[in-house]
C-alpha cells in the first residue's frame, strides 16, 4: 500500500459523523465501548463495526485492560495531526463540545452496572 493509498483509508475510515465523533473523543482520553455508547446512543453492534473500520485504517489502537477493550487514538503522528486538526476546526461545534462534556462525566466502573 503507497503512502497515498494510506492517507486514504486513514480519512475514509473517520468520514463518517459517528467515526468522527468516536475519534475526537478517543483523541481527548481511552474509552471502552460501554462509555462510547453512553455518548453515542447507537447500537453496539455499530459501534463495534465503526471501531473495525477504525482500526483496520491504523486510526486507533485497542488494549485489554480486565474485562474491557480500551481504545485510543494512535500514536502515529500523522493520525494524531489529522485527528487535532479537526477537532481545532470543530471546536466551537456543539456536538462535539457536548460530546466532550459527557465523556468527562464517565465512570468506567459504571459501565458494569448497566
Amino acid at each position: 500500500m503507497t503512502e497515498l493509498d494510506s492517507a486514504v483509508e486513514i480519512i475514509k475510515s473517520i468520514a463518517d459523523r459517528n467515526r468522527l465523533r468516536m475519534a475526537l473523543m478517543l483523541n481527548r482520553r481511552p474509552m471502552c465501548v460501554c462509555e462510547l455508547d453512553s455518548v453515542l446512543g447507537i447500537a453496539l453492534s455499530t459501534i463495534s463495526a465503526h471501531l473495525k473500520q477504525m482500526r483496520s485504517a491504523g486510526v486507533i489502537t485497542a488494549e485489554k485492560d480486565g474485562r474491557w477493550v480500551i481504545y485510543r487514538i494512535s500514536d502515529n503522528s500523522s493520525i494524531r495531526m489529522i485527528v487535532n486538526s479537526l477537532a481545532l476546526q470543530l471546536a466551537d461545534d456543539k456536538q462535539i463540545n457536548h460530546d466532550y462534556d459527557s465523556i468527562a462525566e464517565l465512570v468506567r466502573e459504571d459501565c458494569s452496572k448497566k
